[in-house]
């Protein structure tokens, strides 16, 4: 890990265990698994050259182009969208654990459309 980018580390990680935190609801296996994966798209997102780095604002270093823009915008389309149609299920069909999965799978969703789109080209 380079020494410049430690401030970025440091904020992903506490922001991916809070993020599990609020999600799973309590701190067990299940939650530090999914801290792993999510502290390691974000280590990703910061290697993978798919953003331009600007180390003057050290705890926020990515920055996007126009292709990156766009990326965000359709990965945030389908994310809200995901979302909503679990909310909307869940007090159709009366079944609780979709609304509280609403928000974990919006954001799983979110990340793996942005991952899907930045492969591609």
């Amino acid at each position: 890990m380079k020494k410049e980018f430690m401030p970025y580390y440091i904020s992903r990680a506490i922001l991916s265990m809070v993020f599990v935190i609020i999600a799973f609801g309590t701190v067990s296996w299940m939650t530090l698994f999914w801290f792993t994966l999510l502290f390691g798209g974000f280590v990703l997102y910061l290697r993978s050259g798919w953003f331009a780095i600007d180390l003057s604002n050290p705890w926020f270093p990515l920055r996007r182009d126009d292709r990156g823009k766009e990326t965000q915008r359709k990965a945030l389309l389908a994310a809200v969208i995901t979302g909503l149609l679990l909310s909307t299920a869940s007090g159709l069909l009366s079944v609780e654990a979709l609304g509280h999965l609403a928000l974990p799978l919006a954001t799983m969703t979110y990340f793996g459309v942005q991952f899907l789109l930045f492969s591609k080209a």
